[in-house]
């Protein structure tokens, strides 16, 4: 029963589901305008989508051998995979006009990929931890620290990630302080340098 639970939680807080709201809750918190905020939401789910279907192409040509590339080995694919949609997704949003939030939170997604596709050559970094604690941290900076308790989700899904035999507890925490670290860099460059 409490695989089924860690199982439910991983999906849940998966990255390609935390990577949803992201574009609304940037531009909506920099222009207020909620037409503009769904739609870029609705274009980045298309490449979200996207890069979902190529992974299930992966699979079925067994390039990838799970929906969370599970083996090390097989993740520098799918990292060149992700970084080739999220800068198709960066064209996209110069060529449209996209707000500049986010384009600068698709840099950060950017570099979040490059530094966890370095560090997976040491270890398997949690690419679920990343994720979940660099939207968390986003909020905490940008909305306050009354945010502050949504970190209580980065030990369940740590344990969620343990539970299903994807991670190590040291993968996690790896995971979890690229996610903050990366945040934190982009937050402090953005904020000290781009007027």
């Amino acid at each position: 029963m409490s695989k089924k639970i860690a199982e439910i939680i991983s999906l849940v807080l998966n990255p390609l589901v935390i990577l949803i709201p992201v574009p609304f809750f940037l531009i909506f918190e920099k222009t207020d305008d909620l037409i503009r905020s769904l739609l870029w939401t609705g274009i980045s789910m298309f490449f979200i989508f996207l890069y979902f279907l190529l992974v299930l192409i992966g699979i079925k040509f067994k390039i990838f051998s799970d929906l969370d590339i599970s083996k090390r080995e097989q993740r520098p694919e799918a990292f060149a995979l992700g970084l080739l949609v999220i800068i198709s997704f960066l064209i996209c949003s110069f060529l449209l006009h996209a707000p500049g939030i986010l384009q600068i939170g698709t840099f950060a997604l950017i570099l979040g990929v490059i530094v966890i596709t370095i560090a997976n050559t040491f270890t398997k970094v949690s690419w679920h931890l990343a994720v979940l604690s660099a939207f968390l941290t986003g909020i905490v900076l940008i909305e306050g620290w009354e945010f502050l308790p949504g970190f209580i989700l980065l030990p369940l899904l740590a344990w969620a990630r343990i539970k299903t035999k994807n991670h190590t507890l040291l993968q996690t925490i790896f995971g979890s302080a690229i996610g903050i670290l990366t945040t934190i860099v982009i937050y402090v460059i953005v904020k000290y340098t781009v007027r």
